[in-house]
């Protein structure tokens, strides 16, 4: 999953309830469909047991976790609300990741950004400053859109799952900000497929003429929890790219640790 939230480290403690992890699995599973999904589908995702596939999801419904259609489709339910409503609230970054942010900051100089998934689409959660940044107009905390042309975006839309990568594609539209904008699904696919063999995301003055971006992911397991994205005008990046990837890689590396 590339939508894991940012606000705290692993748990300390090894031991881990399995029906519980379980289920939360199937209820992600649910979550990524556009359509629902049965008990069937969901067991062979999975590669539980139909019996206990269906016991889980049954208590997720009788929970409200999730609905049931006539069909036996199933999707999110109405108490997951309360999840999401509780989750927009939040609106503190850890320590952690504000030092990640500031150390690259002062590395390159340059403005920093932390990424996260959220709302279906990557929003900015917060940035840092360095001696030399230029300010991006447009790209301040909480900014989400134009996804096809951010670096952040287009590297958590590359690791995604498959289902969830082609909904919000679905939905994407995909303006031309800039010459240098891709605009056809086919390129940008073309794009995450680069993004997963190297591990870092580019914005190449995509987003603004005279501006480029990389990305690299914060993992948490085999999850992107979230990202840091340095933006530089162009000659300075090209000039100074090393480094400056190599300052986002040891601090996403040190969140990682921490």
């Amino acid at each position: 999953m590339t939508n894991q939230d940012p606000m705290g480290d692993e748990p300390r403690s090894q031991t881990r309830i399995q029906s519980v992890s379980r289920a939360v699995g199937l209820l992600l599973a649910v979550a990524e469909s556009t359509d629902g999904e049965t008990a069937k589908r969901l067991a062979e995702k999975s590669g539980l047991s139909l019996a206990t596939t269906y016991h889980l999801l049954t208590t997720l419904w009788g929970e409200g976790m999730l609905t049931k259609d006539d069909l036996r489709v199933f999707r999110l339910g109405t108490r997951v609300g309360a999840l999401v409503d509780a989750y927009q609230r939040l609106d503190s970054v850890p320590a952690a990741y504000r030092q990640a942010l500031q150390s690259v900051a002062r590395r390159t100089g340059e403005s920093v950004f932390l990424g996260v998934w959220r709302n279906s689409g990557v929003q900015v959660l917060d940035r840092a400053e360095g001696t030399h940044a230029v300010r991006v107009v447009g790209l301040d905390v909480g900014f989400a859109e134009d996804m096809h042309a951010r670096a952040s975006a287009k590297l958590f839309l590359a690791f995604a799952p498959k289902d969830l990568r082609d909904g919000v594609l679905e939905r994407m539209r995909l303006r031309p900000l800039t010459p240098q904008t891709i605009t056809r699904k086919s390129n940008l696919l073309s794009e995450f497929t680069k993004i997963r063999e190297s591990g870092l995301a580019y914005d190449r003055e995509e987003f603004r003429a005279g501006v480029t971006c990389v990305s690299v992911p914060i993992w948490r397991g085999d999850n992107i929890a979230a990202c840091l994205t340095v933006s530089s005008p162009t000659q300075r990046f090209e000039d100074n790219e090393g480094e400056i990837v190599s300052a986002l890689k040891e601090a996403a590396e040190s969140v990682r640790e921490a």
